[in-house]
Parts: structure tokens; sequence; C-alpha cells
């Protein structure tokens, strides 16, 4: 199916396929993304492992066709159908902090409102939940081509970019912070033997990754609901040497670990940054005293910095206090709940989750 024009040569064509059909057709064309999470092997991981009941992966494309040329695929977006429920949602989960459709080419506002067009019209559906997002042309998009839809998530970002070198990135950090880590790491060498081991090949994974799993079950975060999910994002990543696992050990013991992930993209300049994500991270309450989850958090920053070049660190998810302390940056990300306004059950979600708590608001200011 064609649709608008976006010049006078190019028309834009709508088509779905399967998330396996996509994979096996464009795994080896995927453009970088600028996060690991937005990459085809964490997208196939959340399929496997995080899919809810009753719901299958279609990947929404958007092809820019030229008389005389095979079409181009310009956009496309894994999202996830629930043919019992109508609802669609981004193929996420809450290991993922962000969730976009994959641009192949130059993205624009009219592209995207289009192709969400075709999702609307194609599908019978009650609600979407879409995101999360950073401000940008996808959200833009979404607010011009839904009239009823609300904020479902939102949270912070905590980042730095523009980072040069570790010395000056050090310095940069709250002076209470670097004094905490030089007086802890000071007490920690005199009463134990530790080392640090930083991950970047698979040789060294296997044992590692258990040491990870080992740390986790007993910090305060409890079990974890899928190591299988982590394991294979990591391996994925570790084939394209993007992950940088570190384990800080107390005598021979696991003490702290962390999982960090790297990515290589392209600004709009054209000026290639490398972004350290990071993903995990835990340690073993009995040797919190010595802040040893600060004192890898250092190490991996310095080994990220200093070897592999990094430009930017970012917190992949939440927004908790302490992380300002490490990087001095932050923005919003929000996820989205649309209702569509021509479904019985749609209109009653409106009426529910957008018009009565208007109405409360109202009653509310005027009784005051």
């Amino acid at each position: 199916m064609t649709g608008s024009l976006i010049d006078q040569n190019v028309q834009l064509s709508y088509r779905e396929l399967s998330f396996t059909e996509f994979t096996h057709r464009y795994k080896n064309s995927m453009p970088k993304a600028r996060l690991f999470e937005l990459t085809l092997p964490w997208l196939t991981a959340t399929a496997a492992f995080m899919l809810p009941e009753n719901s299958q992966v279609l990947v929404h494309c958007l092809f820019q066709v030229s008389k005389g040329r095979e079409p181009v695929l310009s956009i496309a977006w894994p999202l996830v159908h629930n043919q019992a429920e109508k609802k669609i949602t981004s193929l996420t989960s809450f290991y993922s902090a962000v969730a976009e459709p994959i641009f192949l080419t130059s993205p624009s506002k009219e592209s995207m409102a289009q192709l969400l067009t075709y999702i609307q019209q194609h599908h019978q559906w009650h609600s979407m939940q879409l995101g999360a997002f950073e401000e940008g042309l996808v959200s833009q998009a979404l607010f011009e081509s839904f009239p009823y839809q609300r904020i479902f998530s939102s949270t912070d970002n905590v980042y730095q970019s523009g980072i040069s070198d570790y010395v000056s990135y050090y310095q940069q950090r709250p002076s209470q912070l670097r004094n905490t880590i030089k007086r802890r790491e000071k007490k920690l060498s005199k009463a134990h033997q530790y080392r640090i081991e930083i991950i970047t090949e698979l040789s060294g994974f296997s044992s590692a990754f258990s040491a990870y799993k080992n740390i986790y079950q007993q910090s305060w975060k409890g079990d974890e609901f899928s190591f299988d999910f982590i394991e294979q994002v990591s391996l994925a990543a570790l084939q394209e040497n993007k992950l940088r696992l570190g384990v800080l050990f107390v005598d021979d013991e696991p003490a702290a670990a962390q999982l960090w992930f790297l990515q290589t993209s392209h600004n709009d300049s054209g000026a290639v940054e490398v972004t350290a994500s990071i993903f995990k991270l835990a340690y073993a309450p009995k040797y919190q005293m010595y802040s040893v989850g600060s004192i890898v958090s250092l190490a991996l920053s310095e080994h990220v910095i200093s070897e592999d070049q990094v430009t930017a660190i970012e917190f992949g998810m939440g927004s908790e206090p302490y992380k300002q302390d490490w990087l001095s940056a932050k923005k919003t990300r929000q996820s989205y709940q649309i209702f569509n306004q021509h479904s019985i059950y749609g209109k009653l979600a409106i009426i529910r989750h957008l018009v009565l708590p208007r109405l409360i608001k109202i009653f509310t200011r005027k009784s005051k």
C-alpha cells in the first residue's frame, strides 16, 4: 500500500513482517544504534524471554518507493500485539530504559506520522502503550496523531556527555564522593586482599557472570527475573566488543559486580560518539562498609574513558539521587498510553483515564 508523497519521485509504502522474517532479512543491514538496548540482539532477547502471553511481535515497516528502484526500508517498528486485549505495546520490558523505532534513513516527523496512521488503520485496538521515548520527533508525531493520550510513566535519564579524558571526569566528581572512595579503598586494602577484573572477552565471561549472579542473589535486590535474558544480551554484546563486566573480589570472594554496555554511533554532524551505558550493578551486603560498588564504578569509569575512548556515560534505568554524583546531566524519558476513540473499550478508557480526572480536578478546585 502506498501513501503520501515525500517528494515528487518518492512514495511511502507500508508492510508488516513477523519478527522472525524481519530479523532474517535485515539483521546484517541494521544501522548502528546509539544504545545497545536499541539493537536487534537486545530486541531479540526481549521477544524470547519477556513477551507477555497470547502476544506476537509484528514489525511495522515503512518503505520509500522510487520509480525504477527497489523499495528502501525507512522505518521499522517492532510492536507487541495482544489480540485478546486488543492492545499494542512497544517491544520492551523493565530491563529497557528506552524504546524507539529503528530508523534506517534520515528520520522525519512526517514519515513517523504516516507510519502511525498505517498502524492504527490496519489493526483493531483499544489502547497502545508506547515508549519510553526521549523528547523528539517520535513523541511529537504521537501528540499530533492521537487526540486522546496521557503520559503513562516518566523518569529521568542521568548522563554526562562531552567527556574528553579520565582525569577531567574524575576531578568533576564531588569531593565528598572522591574522599569517601579513597578512605574506603584504603580501609579495604588494609583488612583484605582485593582485586578487580574487567571482562571484555568470551574466555572470562562464564566465571565472571556466575560471580555476578552470586552477588546479585546476596544483595538487597534478591533474585533476578530473568538471568537468561541478561546472559543472552551480555553474550551478544561481548561478540561485538560492547560488554564491560567488572567484578571486585575480596579474598577471592565475589563482592561487587557491574554490567556496562558500549555503543558507537554518529551524531547529527557525523562525528563518532562512543557511549557507555550502565546496565546492572550489585554488591554483597557484608562488604558494604568498604563501598565496593563505588570502587567498581570508578574502575570501570577509568577503563571505558581511557581504554575505550567513550565520550558519554549514562545510567540506563532509574533516577536515584546518588547517580548525580557520578554524572552531571539528566533528561526525561516518557512512555505514553493512547486510547482509540473509535472503539467502545477505547471510549470507556478515555472517560476513565482522561475525562473523569479532569472533572474531579475542576470540582475539587471549585470546592476550595
